[in-house]
């Protein structure tokens, strides 16, 4: 029998509530219903997070991967993301329920991550190229969210905590939400996008094959969607110039805009440092110390930028 780990049990209840606690007291029905529905056998979990993860075998020998969620409106946006990627750079989806949240996906092999390869440089062109295939045209569709949802959720914090939040000043606050509001109203081309795109969401498939996965669907410019790429698997030193370095390898590969990059990478380090607060109560160090690293950019290739309020 499967035995779920401590922190993830906690994790389920602390963000679902009631629904995490049926969700958990029905776990192993559901596991049973999945063995049987599909013929497989559901081995260990991979390390687990916000969903239960794990790899399966066929009766085959086919291997797969069995992913089961709390249903909802973000369980919904990654399948039609899914469906919409379609394998082109993105984890094969090969069958879903949608009511009760499970997931079978292909098996990728051997499956470790890009942050277990040391050097940055080439880490960034994988991810480039895999970015590439991802993006595609904005596609109707009822479930996957815009950027300006984000934007909505940045002025909620704003407004909840008067005093600033974590480790922001009110001011401080105000001049990111403030610039990623001016970067919506003046937003460019829109693309689906990863939406969570960074160095542990794409997995090795062979010698030279990475593939993305865990997609939670986005639509918004394709310079936001490296963000969380730029903010992830930094060192304890250099951080400017590795920053500085992923950015150029982006803009070379990509023919993307430098500035709304760096304005982008500054709001958004704003706003993943506060979620990281609500979801820990303490603030992520790597993502407060890449806010004064894309301030520090922004005005070492364009000056001053009175306009976005990043310089008050």
């Amino acid at each position: 029998m499967i035995q779920l780990p401590i922190n993830f049990i906690k994790t389920i209840k602390s963000v679902h509530k009631k629904k995490g606690d049926l969700w958990l007291h029905d776990f192993h029905r559901l596991i049973e219903e999945c063995e049987e529905r599909w013929q497989l056998q559901i081995l260990q979990p991979f390390d687990l997070s916000y969903n239960f993860v794990a790899p399966a075998i066929r009766i085959d020998g086919t291997e797969l991967v069995v992913k089961l969620v709390i249903p909802g409106k973000d369980f919904q946006a990654e399948v039609e993301a899914l469906s919409l990627f379609d394998g082109r750079g993105m984890v094969k989806m090969l069958d879903v329920d949608l009511e009760k949240g499970i997931l079978i996906l292909e098996r990728l092999h051997p499956g470790n991550t890009l942050a277990t390869l040391d050097n940055d440089v080439e880490k960034t062109y994988i991810a480039a190229n895999i970015a590439k295939k991802l993006w595609t045209h904005v596609p109707k569709s009822a479930y996957i969210p815009k950027i300006s949802e984000r934007e909505e959720q940045f002025w909620k914090i704003y407004n909840k905590h008067p005093n600033g939040f974590g480790p922001f000043s009110k001011k401080d606050l105000y001049h990111a939400v403030n610039t990623f509001s001016l970067l919506n109203s003046k937003k460019e081309k829109l693309f689906l996008l990863h939406g969570d795109f960074h160095h542990y969401n794409i997995l090795n498939d062979g010698n030279d094959s990475w593939i993305a996965i865990d997609p939670k669907g986005l639509i918004g410019e394709r310079e936001y969607d490296i963000i969380q790429f730029l903010l992830n698997n930094l060192p304890d030193e250099n951080v400017l110039e590795v920053i500085n370095k992923r950015i150029n390898v982006f803009v070379e590969v990509l023919k993307l805009n430098k500035e709304r990059i760096l304005l982008w990478g500054y709001a958004h380090a704003v706003l993943a440092t506060c979620w990281s607060v609500e979801d820990n109560s303490q603030y992520n160090q790597a993502f407060l110390n890449s806010v004064k690293v894309f301030k520090d950019l922004y005005s070492e290739y364009f000056g001053k930028c009175n306009e976005c309020l990043l310089d008050k």
